[in-house]
């Protein structure tokens, strides 16, 4: 596989955490400045095929929107 096509698949690699004695983890700092992430920004945490999924909450609630507003067109016609 080329790189291109690894990145689009696995995603990229930010390095490594660990999670603390409170369950809390560290995202590396190079990814939180890439993906805008502050303190204080909210997270939908989703388990997919054994892997965990941290959705900012912002982009869940753009989806259920378009999904309903979608979803209220096919029901009007």
């Amino acid at each position: 596989m080329k790189k291109i096509e690894k990145d689009v698949f696995f995603g990229s690699i930010h390095g490594t955490t660990s999670v603390g004695e409170r369950g809390q983890l560290v995202i590396p700092k190079k990814l939180r400045e890439k993906l805008k992430i502050k303190k204080g920004d909210n997270f939908v945490v989703i388990e997919k095929h054994g892997m965990v999924v941290l959705m900012p909450a912002k982009v869940m609630t753009k989806f259920i929107s378009k999904l309903n507003l979608q979803l209220n067109n096919i029901n009007k016609e």
